[in-house]
């Protein structure tokens, strides 16, 4: 690297920085703690295969670093940030571009890395595990890119129930597990998140600051009141839409049903969110 670290962030999993290789790509540095769960070998074996992964919604690490106290991964920077970012702390260009096509775009984007993750790492009981939109970076179009999946097997328990957001859903809280099912909860709150426009208290460990969108939405439902939760800077803009827009909400409101076995499974959750149209 030729210049200082810039630090990004500092995130349950640990902190972030951007640097700049010796070539001019810039790159994002985690520096992750609490990952002595497993050997080196099987460290090493597991960053190969995250080194192997081919797909335009995962973000690949392009390197990595072991050492018994600590972890490093390097990703490529990029420079819009995550939909997080982009949804609540941007009031730039970038926020404006968030119109109704842009945003299905990203849930598109997010469902089909989704997609993939089944498919690679079907046998976990988390494929993704810490799905929040912090957690999803975009490109320079919106595409949506995946990051921080699939670490719960290398995670100490404590760790991973203190720091990742599936052991903060209903299914873990109420129920004491975690399944693929809880990867569709956060899917959901993603959903809900982009359509309303609202940050969701469910990222809060203390659930304080923010809105419930699970609550709101299911209340709204069952009123029919649902036009009503549609952020008023896509309604003004795309009122041709609003169908398609609650289409998607519905589908939110499905992901994050509180008892799992009523919830979509995420196979049928990605068919449904492909379905809708702009």
């Amino acid at each position: 690297m030729k210049a200082a670290a810039e630090v990004l962030g500092n995130g349950g999993l640990g902190s972030a920085y951007k640097a700049a290789m010796a070539s001019g790509l810039s790159v994002v540095v985690k520096r992750m703690r609490e990952m002595n769960k497993v050997s080196r070998d099987i460290f090493d074996a597991e960053m190969r295969r995250f080194g192997r992964i081919r797909n335009p919604n995962i973000i690949t690490p392009l390197a990595y670093h072991y050492r018994k106290e600590e972890k490093l991964f390097v990703t490529e920077y990029m420079p819009k940030g995550s939909l997080l970012y982009v949804l609540h702390g941007d009031r730039g260009s970038s926020h404006s571009d968030l119109n109704w096509p842009i945003r299905l775009k990203i849930v598109k984007g997010i469902a089909r890395g989704l997609g993939f993750l089944y498919k690679e790492f079907s046998s976990e009981d988390l494929p993704h595990g810490n799905l929040k939109s912090s957690n999803v970076l975009l490109t320079d179009n919106y595409e949506a890119l995946l990051g921080d999946f699939a670490f719960h097997p290398l995670m100490n328990h404590n760790y991973a129930v203190q720091t990742m957001f599936a052991y903060k859903t209903p299914d873990y809280v109420t129920y004491q597990r975690v399944t693929q099912k809880t990867d569709v909860y956060c899917l959901g709150i993603i959903v809900l998140e982009v359509i309303t426009g609202k940050f969701p208290s469910q990222y809060h460990s203390n659930g304080k600051g923010g809105t419930d969108v699970v609550q709101w939405v299911l209340t709204a439902i069952s009123d029919r009141r649902e036009a009503e939760l549609i952020d008023p800077e896509l309604k003004s803009s795309h009122s041709n839409s609003l169908n398609q827009m609650l289409q998607l909400l519905q589908i939110g409101a499905a992901c994050t049903e509180s008892n799992p076995d009523q919830r979509l499974n995420m196979k049928e959750a990605i068919r449904r969110i492909e379905e809708v149209q702009v």
